[in-house]
């Protein structure tokens, strides 16, 4: 069965890349093969420097199919070099950037850029590259690549996943606010795409019960919330509909908090011992340690163990600068 399996995945590349090359012009048929050869290897400087000298040759409707092969490793080009930090990345953004004014930004197109917001968003555990991939969302945003209205929610969500990193540090927020901005970050961007399983249940209840702790929480808290909103916009915007109704009427916000969460209690359960379990545990909650945990976009958490980088080296973004005049300057 796995061998059919295998065989079947091999014919349909095989039919795709049978597809794509009659969408070319013959004269670059050899180049595309090689081009989609190296990208098997993951050896997407190659891939973009082939493509690159097709486009020159050539950059008409006929060589919409190299400028797609362009879009999908692009993401994957920016990705290796932040993780290999081999000072590329500076000169493969540039390109990029290039690429992306040449291009027409239909669906497709956007779709490919989503894809590179998602896989550098993910990246972020990297200190250095912070302040670039801050840059980078900046660029995008200001450019206005993304149209369609789902592309700009995940654009949303990269900077709401930036604020998280400053946040989770900042003193003047406590564990609570904290706790219900990640609540707010996953009600919006990582619930919706969960299955209806445990998992997806456990983040709804998690949800709701940091709701009905800023129901408790917000009054006597109103500078805080206040500063939130003035120094992480995106992170408030998340929270803010909740805040509202609890400015508006605390009691029914609760109340209504309170009912959504009995249909995930034992059987039996009343309210008032539901209202008492959640007393004593936003007691735990406000006594808590901190323990920073950031938010990400995408599909998923990227973990991996980061190289120390000296104050004295050269920075990985490929500057040129040692890194503590460049990505490490506090």
């Amino acid at each position: 069965m796995g061998q059919n399996i295998q065989e079947m995945n091999k014919r349909f590349e095989e039919k795709k890349r049978e597809e794509l090359l009659q969408s070319v012009p013959e004269k670059f048929h050899k180049r595309v093969i090689e081009a989609l050869d190296y990208e098997k290897e993951e050896d997407y400087d190659k891939v973009e420097q082939i493509c690159q000298e097709m486009l020159k040759e050539q950059n008409d409707r006929e060589m919409e199919p190299v400028k797609i092969i362009l879009a999908r490793i692009y993401p994957r080009l920016l990705r290796k070099d932040v993780n290999d930090s081999n000072q590329m990345y500076q000169k493969d953004l540039e390109a990029y950037y290039k690429f992306l004014d040449s291009i027409q930004m239909n669906s497709l197109m956007q779709e490919y850029l989503v894809e590179t917001l998602v896989r550098l968003c993910e990246l972020m555990e990297n200190p250095w590259y912070r302040p670039l991939f801050k840059e980078f969302v900046e660029h995008i945003e200001k450019k206005g690549y993304l149209t369609e209205e789902m592309y700009q929610k995940t654009l949303a969500s990269a900077y709401a996943s930036m604020e998280s990193y400053s946040y989770y540090g900042d003193s003047k927020i406590s564990i609570i606010v904290k706790t219900a901005l990640k609540a707010g970050y996953d009600r919006a961007y990582v619930i919706p795409e969960e299955k209806m399983d445990s998992t997806r249940i456990t983040m709804e209840i998690d949800a709701l019960t940091n709701d009905w702790y800023i129901c408790q929480y917000y009054e006597g808290h109103e500078d805080e919330f206040a500063y939130i909103e003035k120094e992480y916009p995106h992170s408030y915007a998340l929270i803010k509909e909740l805040i509202d109704a609890v400015k508006k009427e605390k009691e029914k916000k609760t109340e209504e908090t309170v009912d959504a969460l009995m249909q995930y209690v034992a059987e039996g359960t009343e309210k008032e011992q539901l209202k008492s379990l959640l007393q004593n545990s936003y007691n735990g909650v406000k006594e808590q340690k901190e323990r920073p945990q950031m938010v990400h976009g995408g599909k998923g958490t990227y973990h991996r163990t980061v190289e120390k980088i000296g104050r004295n080296d050269l920075c990985p973004c490929g500057s040129g600068k040692k890194y503590k005049q460049c990505c490490g300057k506090e």
